[in-house]
């Protein structure tokens, strides 16, 4: 039997791979590769699979096998590429696939023996056909967009689930809108296209037999259909009552949720607890030269408010650099974010990836730089500016991100999310569930939290108490629902501080 190894790389620390966030969790990493397992799950059982996630576990390089799939973003392209490296100077087959593959073919094509673009589910099975038969290609490009009910329920027997705090399950790909920065259309279309509804719940079932407590959405736009989205959410709230112990969701979607207060409702029923939003910044003239236009459809201060006001936590992606931007605009994404009470921006630079519309037009104008793409936002930028110098972005970046994850700001970013947080709301339309439900839907993240209050309490300096006394005093404004909220919060905040004042995050910190 054929042995086959995939493995996910190492990449540098970012906001989605908080290593801090494991001393309260207990758990090494927050993301299982779900493409990996869905691969694993294409791949015949005539092969023994192993996979191998460098989150939690690193490389043995002797390792003995036939092959080695490695996938990938653009930020793992240097492990990408060192890996494949030293398997092939064994003489083992060495295949690359994922997104960076994709839109990088030339470049994984020096360092792999075969190189696969695209979605895999047909032409992953394809490829072990031709290398059985001793005639595979060094190249296979998947040309048209797969059918999502192709999609097998992924091999998650094949991963250590329970060193993860989140399971995940992907119930479409593409997205309606084209911003110019982002690479989905490039990758995955226009057109969003789904799985059925007995599908996703299918996987959850998987999950469930896991005891994972949360499960990410891991989609492009959980909402490119919001008739899709409530149909599917229906159906989740059945089942979650169900289970004995119930899962907590987090997904990605588009800003205009807030203007429908049926697909909130549905969010907050289904026992959403966070949601990740581009925002990408509050500067008008930057979402229209961007092709982000939805975002100015409505009143973007109003709509974060409408999803706070269901306790439901907004982590938002945010950009500076874009060409119309000018050095106004880090205090303007300052007093924004404030102002809006969103406590956990994910804050980078504009990066041009390779693929998007942002990286054809550069190259156009002639304003690519000629470094290695990293990919990384929290680095450095790989093109030149407009309005502003290189270093001036880079120095004002890393000076803006360290006050977003300052005490002092998180104190005023609390303040206004608490009070934006609906008791009323969260009674109405909260699930309605058993004791041993509720005890069990909390347990896994109020652990998390106990131990946060325990090292504010024992381990933090006076600063850091006083500001746990702050949030504690005005979670109590809204009674005990307040509490989780306020632990929780701490728990991300104290990751995303560490994170940001204990890494090299620009080229401008020492």
């Amino acid at each position: 039997m054929k042995k086959i190894i995939f493995i996910q790389p190492a990449a540098p620390e970012s906001f989605w791979s908080l290593k801090r966030l494991t001393d309260f969790t207990k758990r090494p990493a927050i993301i299982p590769p779900l493409g990996l397992a869905t691969v694993a799950a294409l791949t015949p059982s005539t092969y023994h699979i192993k996979i191998i996630d460098e989150q939690i576990e690193r490389v043995d390089l002797n390792l003995e096998c036939d092959l080695v799939g490695i996938t990938g973003y653009t930020v793992h392209q240097a492990r990408m590429f060192e890996l494949a490296d030293q398997f092939r100077t064994r003489g083992i087959l060495t295949v690359a696939g994922g997104p960076f593959c994709t839109s990088h073919m030339e470049e994984c094509q020096q360092h792999f023996d075969v190189v696969i673009a695209g979605e895999a589910e047909r032409i992953w099975p394809q490829f072990l056909r031709d290398w059985e038969q001793g005639k595979h290609l060094d190249r296979y490009t998947e040309t048209t967009y797969i059918d999502m009910a192709s999609s097998p329920i992924p091999r998650w027997d094949l991963i250590q689930l329970d060193r993860y705090t989140n399971g995940m399950v992907q119930t479409s790909r593409g997205c309606p809108y084209d911003c110019e920065f982002c690479d989905v259309v490039s990758l995955f279309g226009h057109k969003p296209r789904y799985k059925g509804e007995a599908q996703v719940i299918a996987e959850l079932k998987t999950l469930a037999a896991y005891e994972i407590p949360a499960v990410f959405f891991a989609d492009d736009n959980f909402i490119g259909s919001r008739s899709y989205a409530k149909n599917l959410l229906k159906q989740v709230i059945q089942f979650n009552r169900s289970l004995r112990k119930p899962f907590r969701f987090l997904t990605q979607l588009t800003l205009n949720v807030a203007q429908d207060e049926e697909l909130l409702d549905l969010l907050q029923a289904a026992n959403f607890f966070a949601v990740f939003i581009g925002i990408e910044t509050p500067n008008p003239e930057s979402l229209v030269a961007t092709n982000k236009t939805h975002n100015l459809k409505m009143d973007m201060l109003d709509a974060v408010r409408r999803i706070h006001a269901r306790g439901i936590v907004i982590f938002a992606g945010m950009i500076v650099g874009f060409d119309t931007d000018d050095p106004a605009i880090f205090e303007l994404q300052r007093q924004f974010l404030q102002e809006a009470g969103i406590m956990f921006p994910m804050l980078g630079l504009l990066i041009a990836l390779k693929g998007t519309k942002l990286w054809a037009r550069l190259q156009q104008e002639g304003r690519l730089l000629p470094t290695s793409e990293q990919g990384d936002p929290f680095l450095a930028t790989n093109f030149i500016p407009l309005r502003m110098s290189k270093q001036e972005l880079e120095t004002n970046y890393e000076n803006l991100l360290h006050t977003l994850y300052s005490e002092k700001h998180f104190r005023a970013c609390f303040a206004n999310f608490i009070n934006q947080v609906d008791r009323k709301k969260i009674s109405r339309h909260s699930a309605p569930a058993s004791l041993t439900q509720l005890r069990y839907q909390r347990l896994f993240f109020l652990a998390s939290g106990l131990r946060i209050l325990r090292y504010y309490l024992f381990n933090a300096n006076k600063s850091k108490r006083s500001l746990l006394g702050f949030v504690l005093k005005q979670a109590l404004t809204k009674g005990f629902v307040g509490i989780p909220l306020a632990l929780e919060a701490l728990v991300q905040f104290e990751t995303y501080n560490h994170f940001v004042h204990h890494h090299k995050i620009s080229r401008n910190q020492p």
